[in-house]
């Protein structure tokens, strides 16, 4: 067998250092690769969360602020909406909201909101409480064991209405009650203020945003979600409530920039009175006094609290 000379020995040590020197820039050129690729991950989630964490809490901010909009016209009847915060997740977030309901002096924490919210803006709304039906007329709230005031549209029939005003008599006297009247009729805001006795106050008017057909119904309206102008009665509900409306048209102009259809449908309503009830406070020998009043079609006692 043939020895290779010494030029042949060169050349396969120069193969295999050529070899090796072409594995190591290879391997150099991948973990480059890696640390770059690494490094422009790593910037790019950098930006992603940044821009998501700005994108995201702008439309929460703005959720917020529409709701507290919406608030001022469309809520349960007496009461107060803090949102508390706004958290925040990957393309969507939540607005949490507290909500207590204040009669007289006296203020009860009624129930949570969660307000869930994406690239779109809101989404849907969750809350903490719930009505459970007791009979025709009667819903008590839970967790807070309250009564839920049910209201009745007067153009429309219901198999049944409710007569609380009738059960004050049960009621001890060192209690506020807080107490829903329905009417016959639509009223303007100064006629009712003028017609309810004085001894009551007035804190929450129902405004008529339904069809002037006639309906039949089986079941009063609910307190969650509806039009109405909140006018707290109390130091401490006025202190509490940000809301400032005190007439129809503060309140179609607040609707305008909300709902246009709504808006549209209520001018057309307000010749003929946008009231069609209202929510009043007081002891049960201030409240005995709205008896036989002919523009009180149903009554539903709300929320009682210790007078003292």
């Amino acid at each position: 067998m043939k020895k290779p000379n010494d030029e042949e020995l060169n050349n396969i040590f120069d193969d295999i250092s050529l070899d090796r020197t072409i594995k190591k820039a290879k391997r150099n050129t991948l973990l480059r690769s890696i640390i770059v690729s690494a490094i422009m991950f790593i910037l790019i989630s950098v930006c992603v969360v940044k821009a998501n964490s700005f994108w995201i809490n702008k439309i929460g901010d703005e959720t917020a602020a529409q709701l507290i909009k919406e608030d001022a016209i469309m809520k349960a009847p007496n009461t107060i909406v803090r949102t508390e915060t706004v958290e925040t997740g990957f393309m969507k977030g939540t607005v949490k909201r507290e909500v207590f309901k204040v009669v007289e002096d006296k203020i009860i924490p009624w129930e949570t909101q969660e307000a869930h919210f994406g690239l779109k803006g809101f989404e849907t709304m969750t809350s903490s409480s719930y009505s459970t039906i007791i009979n025709d007329t009667t819903k008590i709230n839970i967790p807070s064991g309250e009564k839920s005031m049910g209201f009745y549209v007067p153009q429309f029939t219901y198999k049944s209405y409710s007569d609380d005003l009738s059960k004050l008599k049960e009621y001890p006297n060192d209690k506020y009650i807080e107490l829903g009247i329905s009417f016959d009729k639509s009223y303007t805001m100064n006629e009712v203020k003028n017609m309810l006795p004085d001894e009551i106050n007035p804190t929450w008017y129902w405004v008529n945003d339904y069809s002037n057909e006639a309906d039949e119904r089986d079941y009063p309206e609910g307190d969650k979600f509806m039009y109405g102008i909140y006018e707290p009665s109390s130091e401490v509900g006025k202190s509490m409530s940000s809301s400032k409306i005190n007439s129809e048209a503060d309140f179609l102009n607040r609707l305008k920039k909300i709902n246009k259809a709504d808006y549209d449908l209520l001018k057309l309503q307000q010749k003929d009175g946008l009231i069609i009830g209202v929510v009043v406070t007081g002891t049960k020998e201030a409240l005995l006094k709205l008896e036989n009043q002919s523009y009180v079609k149903a009554t539903s006692i709300g929320a009682v609290v210790d007078k003292y």
